[in-house]
């Protein structure tokens, strides 16, 4: 192994040691507060409480638990994504790993974040308050996409693909140009969903949230697609 090898190995290791302690240390925080909030619901639900938990399209509630499995199932959602988050470093390549830490760890915990404040305004909803949980996730999946749009554009790209040569320069030159777009339009989607997140219509909020979720895809996909150069492939 070259020194510029051991090097690479060595980062590669510390980026997936920080993602992981980050990641599980917020995942520590975010389960002892849910369960904080469940312990509360726990003392003020009523036993035979039939608690709305799904909601369709148009924002009417077309799901409902149990005081049980109201109070748990959120956690153990939030459980099993930080489950598959902690568990990305052991499946995917270390210099992709070492690329996408920063932007892995943003996702993470933004839905981290997600759940918790639509488990406690569940549960606040049960013992009695009147919080409009849809358009509150709406408003979250906002902030979510805030934060992909902030740090798509910060992966690194090409050196950390595992291409080699002119493929590894074309994806230097394409892979942050696309990402650079996708950031703006997820960045530009989120604020949408925070500005209007309580004033649209429900069935309008869904249509542009899916419409603009996308629509974003299919853009930057076709964006790299267009950009690419034959001759340098």
């Amino acid at each position: 192994m070259t020194t510029d090898e051991s090097t690479e190995s060595s980062e590669s290791t510390d980026s997936k040691r920080r993602y992981l302690r980050r990641g599980l240390i917020g995942t520590a925080v975010a389960l002892l507060a849910s369960a904080g909030v469940s312990i509360w619901g726990w003392i003020h639900i009523p036993e035979d409480a039939r608690i709305p938990t799904h909601w369709n399209g148009s924002g009417t509630a077309d799901g409902f638990s149990g005081k049980t499995g109201a109070l748990v199932e959120l956690p153990l959602v939030m459980l099993a994504v930080s489950a598959l988050f902690a568990a990305l470093p052991f499946l995917i390549p270390r210099q992709e790993m070492a690329a996408r830490a920063r932007f892995m760890t943003a996702v993470w915990m933004g839905l981290l974040l997600l759940f918790l404040g639509g488990h406690g305004a569940i549960i606040i909803n049960a013992t009695g308050g009147e919080i409009p949980v849809v358009r509150v996730a709406f408003a979250g999946v906002g902030i979510l996409y805030l934060l992909l749009g902030n740090y798509l554009p910060k992966i690194r790209g090409g050196s950390a693909t595992g291409t080699g040569g002119r493929q590894a320069a074309q994806d230097l030159q394409i892979t942050p140009r696309a990402q650079r777009m996708a950031g703006r339009m997820f960045a530009g989607l989120g604020l949408i969903m925070l500005a209007f997140g309580f004033v649209l219509p429900v069935p309008a909020l869904t249509a542009i949230l899916l419409v603009g979720t996308v629509a974003t895809g299919l853009t930057v996909t076709f964006y790299s697609w267009w950009s690419l150069d034959p001759r340098q492939s």
